[in-house]
């Protein structure tokens, strides 16, 4: 070795030492000179980019910051304001997710502006006394320097983070839940107005739903188009749409956690028929959807291999135990490795489809809602969305709601019903009018296999369990028989009005006003997903009980309703904003909490803090998408559960000008709720509030649907 370097080192000295220079260091700067402008050039360019992106980001959130467009819809800044937007990001709506780094970040309201709202929003609520005390704490609360200091961390957390309350609500609000979600958590949809075939069985539509559905994927191609505000250039956004399908919610002891499979990585739906679970391949490894006709085939083998006798083993009712019990019944389940891979394979579907034996007519919206959001105790996998597909073809949807609001579900739905083909006898069209959709080569469908040896006592404790929850459900579905167009021509907002009626129903039956909730969106930012609507206010305390006083004068009582439903119209406006009461005061408590502050600010102690949403209300929106589709289609509601045992839970839905239907939920071990009651008080209060502007005509009084 010595030998061979020793015979290196006197070739180099043999080499000129400027020859040597010339070559290792000249030359290459030569070179490196002559690509300098290049190099330069590239780098500035990228710089100038970075910085144009930089700059136009900061300014479009600027610009969808601004409110204006929807509070002073008429203002002429508006018009300046539309114009920049649309410059900036054109004209063109683009794929779901392309707007996201564009949307503001969630605004933290101010302190002085959330404690006047909050006390303005349970004056009606408390006694005098109670009135005196709450004051108090709300001057308390807002003049100590201890509150001021969890503001402050607040708005530090809105610097840093873009959602400063999207992680908590979803940790501390669905993940921490104990309680069973069926009826606690989850949300069902009902299918359309009308059947979208002729056909009056399941082999047709839900075929297409599903082929659609599939093509999920679509969204990660950027295929879905993103929410816009209607008439204007404001994006929704769209986070919630990566959970359509592919997310399961896992029980654990003390915490739930999500299992999200990649949209692109997925190949198979699960598939639960007469309490039974199959695997069926939809989806090659190269991302191709199987057509409709293809799912078509699986699932009539899928019908086959059921057939007709019930399984009541009752695997699906240990989903709707409380969430502690049914993690430790996990945790041994997969203990096992027949049934750790028969859960991942629940887990990691695409989708949960059922196809149910039962058979509801679309219209008879009472039966199928009572079916779609529980099922029969067998046929409903709660930790998962689900397509649900009766006999005669009726789909529905029963929903996992952690990650999903109803605005993305019902926009999935829409962009569904806009998909769909079908030719003239009302049979799916073949796979070429489905772009992405092929027919290749698949495996039969699989059942999913169970060692439930020890688990007897665990399944008949479920099942028992689910079925008691069932007996306790009192949902009903009712319509008045008339419209949005009524309250428009009355130059009132139909939110506002439906508000009043439903305050003035709850009135009538049970002699006083309680907390009421109505939900608004927050989706004009960045991961944003819902805030509080308090429509509760002194002014609609006052025309309720003015309604039936026959001593005011009905102008008078016109013009109480009017001030009520602009208070409830003005708080929706300054939630849609980020500016309401309920989130900002979860979050200052969730600070207080989590830094150990003692003694608590009194505030979270008083009663008005600690008051329930004994009537829980929310609009299901409809025409989402900007696609075409029929009327008709559209989906006909949905609903929840109540928040308060003694409560109601109440989901309304505007269908077109001349419709509104409500769905009602209550305990039926509650003895002083009636959902069938309460919902015939909606309609009436509604009638009789129409008597306030025209005079009354004869109506029918059958108001179940």
């Amino acid at each position: 070795m010595g030998a061979l370097v020793n015979c290196y080192i006197s070739s180099a000295v043999m080499i000129p030492l400027g020859l040597l220079v010339q070559e290792v260091f000249v030359q290459p700067l030569v070179a490196l000179r002559s690509l300098l402008p290049a190099m330069v050039g590239f780098l500035g360019g990228t710089l100038i980019l970075l910085v144009w992106h930089f700059l136009k980001t900061r300014v479009v959130r600027f610009l969808l910051d601004y409110n204006g467009w929807f509070i002073t819809p008429k203002h002429p800044i508006n018009k300046l304001w539309y114009v920049m937007t649309i410059a900036l990001l054109g004209r063109t709506t683009k794929g779901a997710g392309w707007y996201q780094d564009y949307l503001p970040s969630l605004p933290v309201p101010p302190l002085d502006h959330t404690c006047k709202m909050f006390l303005a929003s349970v004056h009606p609520l408390l006694t005098p006394e109670e009135c005196i005390d709450t004051e108090k704490a709300v001057i308390e609360f807002q003049s100590s320097r201890r509150t001021r200091l969890l503001h402050l961390l607040l708005r530090l957390k809105g610097w840093w983070s873009r959602n400063w309350i999207g992680e908590w609500w979803l940790n501390y609000i669905y993940l921490r839940q104990r309680t069973p979600i069926c009826f606690n958590s989850n949300y069902y949809t009902t299918g359309t107005l009308q059947p979208t075939t002729t056909h009056t069985n399941w082999t047709e539509p839900p075929c297409s739903y599903l082929a659609i559905s599939c093509l999920g994927s679509s969204l990660v191609r950027g295929k879905m188009e993103t929410v816009m505000a209607e008439g204007t250039g404001v994006p929704f956004c769209m986070n919630g749409n990566r959970y359509l399908n592919n997310t399961a919610r896992i029980p654990g002891r003390r915490w739930t956690r999500l299992l999200t499979m990649p949209m692109e990585t997925t190949t198979h739906i699960l598939v639960c028929r007469q309490g039974r679970f199959y695997l069926v391949d939809v989806i090659s490894k190269d991302g191709k959807v199987l057509s409709p006709q293809g799912i078509r085939a699986q699932l009539e083998k899928v019908v086959n291999m059921a057939g007709s006798e019930l399984d009541q083993t009752g695997m699906a009712s240990l989903t709707a135990l409380p969430r502690a019990t049914w993690a430790e019944i996990r945790e041994r389940l997969e203990a096992n490795p027949v049934n750790a891979a028969s859960l991942h394979a629940i887990d990691s579907a695409w989708s949960l489809v059922c196809l149910d034996t039962e058979a509801y007519d679309v219209s008879d919206l009472t039966n199928s809602s009572r079916h779609f959001f529980h099922g029969n105790g067998y046929n409903r996998w709660f930790d998962k969305s689900s397509l649900l597909i009766m006999a005669n073809g009726n789909c529905g949807g029963n929903v996992e709601h952690s990650v999903l609001d109803a605005t993305v579900a019902v926009h999935q739905w829409e962009y569904n019903l806009s998909e769909e083909l079908y030719d003239e006898e009302g049979h799916v069209l073949p796979s070429s009018s489905y772009p992405g959709a092929h027919d290749f080569p698949v495996d039969p469908p699989t059942r999913l296999e169970w060692e439930l040896a020890g688990f007897e006592d665990d399944l008949a404790k479920a099942k028992k369990n689910i079925q008691d929850m069932i007996a306790d459900s009192d949902l009903v579905a009712v319509t008045p028989g008339f419209g949005k167009s009524f309250p428009k021509k009355c130059k009132l907002s139909p939110d506002g009005f439906y508000q009043m009626a439903m305050q003035l129903a709850y009135y009538r039956l049970h002699k006083s006003v309680v907390l009421t909730y109505e939900s608004a969106t927050t989706r004009f930012y960045y991961e944003g997903r819902t805030e509080t609507i308090r429509p509760v206010s002194d002014a609609s305390v006052t025309f309720v009980k003015a309604m039936d006083d026959q001593t005011v004068p009905r102008d008078q009582v016109k013009k109480l309703l009017k001030t009520a439903v602009e208070y409830q119209c003005d708080y929706k406006m300054k939630a849609m904003r980020g500016l309401g009461v309920d989130r900002h005061l979860l979050g200052l408590y969730i600070l207080a909490k989590g830094l150990d502050m003692k003694p608590m600010p009194k505030l979270f102690e008083d009663k008005a803090f600690q008051l329930t949403f004994k009537l829980s209300t929310s609009q299901t929106p409809t025409h989402i998408t900007k696609r075409k589709f029929k009327v008709p289609n559209i989906c006909p509601g949905g609903g929840f559960g109540t928040v308060d045992k003694e409560g109601y839970g109440v989901s309304y839905i505007i269908i077109g000008e001349d419709r509104v239907n409500f769905f009602v939920n209550s305990k039926r071990s509650c003895s002083e709720t009636d959902s069938t009651r309460f919902g015939e008080a909606i309609c009436r209060a509604l009638w009789d509030m129409k008597s306030l502007y025209e005079p009354a005509v004869p109506h029918s009084e059958n108001f179940v649907c």
